[in-house]
């Protein structure tokens, strides 16, 4: 494909358009890199294929299955060990002991 036929790259309003949510929220996936993104300067752009992709990754669309090789589940084996990460509990500060001076 050459480089003037490939699809313009979405802006965060541009998407959040299509998507029908605020610009913000789209700034926000890009960011926990949930969606791929680039900046020039300090605009963000989003490739088409990044938005279609995300699209079919949280979506159960049968055009997405098609058309994809990965339906973006992950599969485990049973031997495998998953990870759960959890906040400690807060910790309360000790009062001092009173000490004879």
């Amino acid at each position: 494909m050459a480089v003037h036929d490939t699809p313009r790259p979405f802006t965060p309003d541009s998407l959040a358009a299509r998507w029908d949510c605020s610009a913000e929220t789209v700034r926000q996936l890009v960011h926990r890199r949930e969606l791929r993104g680039f900046r020039v300067g300090r605009m963000i752009r989003i490739p088409a294929d990044a938005a279609e992709e995300y699209e079919c990754q949280t979506s159960q669309s049968d055009a997405c299955a098609a058309a994809s090789a990965s339906t973006g589940q992950i599969l485990r084996r049973e031997s495998e060990s998953v990870i759960s990460l959890r906040h400690a509990p807060e910790r309360r500060q000790r009062p001092k002991a009173a000490t004879d001076t």
